[in-house]
């Protein structure tokens, strides 16, 4: 698919207009990230996967034309300002890390919450896709301007360091980063945390800014991270559903409802599309750094019961804050540890929302 580089934001933001009932346009959209294109799951599946075949379909199934121009890897907005950038119309469509938006989306980043959740994106997906359809508030992004198309994330989280480590309390002293929200599973070990994303992990290790973090082997690997903290322990925190596909509403508003149809239709195969690939770059991420020389070891299950046992309480203290930003916050908690139930997952703890 030929990707096309970037215009004035003046011409890339016009839309043509529609000169008849029969008219036969093309729009222009611009989509993006903060998160590049490569290492990183979800945008590669919105390169190879979203972007051609919502252009295909359109093409083929009506009088109209859509093409993107797609600017990954913060080259419009970075992590932490593609919200505003959909909000604003600087992206018509943008991928939100809803880690990197705490007050905007701090009911989102739901599955940060709920500590050694399923492993597999695909089972976290179906989980937290049925939160979303009993809570539909967590879909309602209308403040900010924007449509919620679809859910994205990463896989399974676990952590990568410069040190060798057994327990829990042998992460005291060390300063390791993480997203933001995840931060809250290093709570009491004594760790001094650094809130950092993936385009800055290397470099941020690689000067002793922080010793490791806490990341999915796909990204690990892609990132090369092995290189300089070779160390990569397996815990199972969990894979996270915590992406948003989100489109500007003003851009919506000026699409054909033939086009809209096709770019929701695309955008709801599109989160089970990612999921799977995924769960494949979770498995091949692990084996291409054992290839890569990384030394890969497993938390004992022992360790495992103590570290959950320790934020056993995290998920009511949440609830709360949820319901004080003006959630439901026991029904969102609820229905996730119940979805995650009937898909016949349990945890290693057991988490009370009252």
């Amino acid at each position: 698919m030929e990707v096309f580089k970037m215009a004035p934001l003046s011409g890339v933001m016009a839309l043509i207009a529609l000169t008849g009932p029969t008219a036969a346009d093309t729009f222009t959209l611009r989509i993006g990230s903060g998160h590049p294109q490569g290492p990183v799951t979800y945008v590669n599946t919105s390169h190879e996967f979203l972007v051609p075949e919502i252009e295909k379909r359109v093409a083929e199934r009506t009088e109209h034309k859509v093409r993107f121009i797609e600017a990954y890897g913060g080259s419009l907005a970075k992590l932490d300002e593609t919200l505003e950038a959909v909000e604003k119309g600087i992206l018509d469509m943008g991928h939100v890390c809803f880690c990197f938006e705490p007050s905007k989306a701090m009911a989102q980043n739901l599955n940060y919450f709920i500590p050694f959740s399923p492993p597999s994106a695909v089972k976290q997906l179906e989980i937290t896709r049925t939160v979303y359809a009993q809570n539909p508030a967590l879909a309602d992004f209308s403040a900010y301007n924007q449509t919620f198309m679809a859910l994205s994330g990463y896989d399974n989280y676990n952590v990568g360091t410069k040190f060798e480590w057994e327990k829990f309390a042998d992460l005291s002293g060390h300063k390791l980063g993480g997203a933001g929200p995840n931060l809250v599973w290093l709570e009491g070990s004594g760790t001094t945390v650094v809130q950092t994303g993936i385009p800055d992990y290397y470099t941020n290790i690689q000067t002793g800014v922080i010793e490791g973090n806490m990341l999915f082997p796909s990204s690990y690997y892609g990132l090369k991270l092995y290189e300089v903290a070779p160390n990569y322990k397996i815990i199972d925190m969990g894979a996270m559903m915590v992406n948003g596909l989100m489109i500007n509403n003003d851009t919506l508003a000026k699409l054909p409802p033939e086009v809209v149809e096709i770019i929701r239709e695309v955008a709801t195969e599109y989160e089970m599309v990612t999921a799977e690939a995924l769960d494949r770059d979770q498995a091949a991420g692990i084996e291409k750094l054992k290839d890569a020389g990384a030394v890969i070891t497993v938390l004992s299950e022992q360790e495992r019961q103590a570290w959950a046992q320790r934020l056993a309480g995290l998920p009511a203290t949440k609830a709360k804050e949820f319901t004080a930003a003006g959630y439901d916050g026991p029904a969102i908690f609820n229905s996730y540890l119940q979805a995650a139930k009937a898909a016949g997952y349990s945890f290693p703890v057991d988490y009370v929302i009252e």
